[in-house]
């Protein structure tokens, strides 16, 4: 990834920026140039919930949700799969994983657009 993955290939200084989400896990957020920021999620405890997430760094560039871009508990490492993220209620971090997500447009808006009187 570090190769090939715009983002991560220009990451250097002033582009990075982590958090501690708890005693065995953090973040990383790679920032990107057109909200195609990525995050990098690390637990080497056990599974993790933030139920609100109260870290800034997790928030999704605007008009975006994040989408998993790879984790190390892919069948193909031997893991048992991810599931998918619902991050706007709550975050749950597998724990003894890491993942990367990636901004994902939004397509509808989760909001009405019109003012109910």
């Amino acid at each position: 990834m570090r190769r090939h993955d715009p983002v991560f290939s220009r990451a250097g200084a002033g582009r990075i920026d982590g958090a501690v989400l708890g005693t065995e896990a953090f973040v990383l957020r790679f920032f990107g140039d057109n909200q195609d920021d990525c995050l990098l999620l690390v637990n080497l405890g056990l599974d993790l919930q933030l139920r609100p997430a109260p870290e800034p760094l997790l928030a999704p560039p605007h008009g975006c949700d994040w989408r998993l871009l790879w984790s190390s508990e892919t069948p193909r490492y031997g893991g048992c799969g991810t599931l998918s993220l619902d991050t706007e209620e709550k975050w749950e971090v597998l724990g003894h994983a890491a993942m990367v997500l990636a901004p994902e447009s939004v397509k509808k808006s989760r909001f009405p657009t019109g003012i109910v009187v």
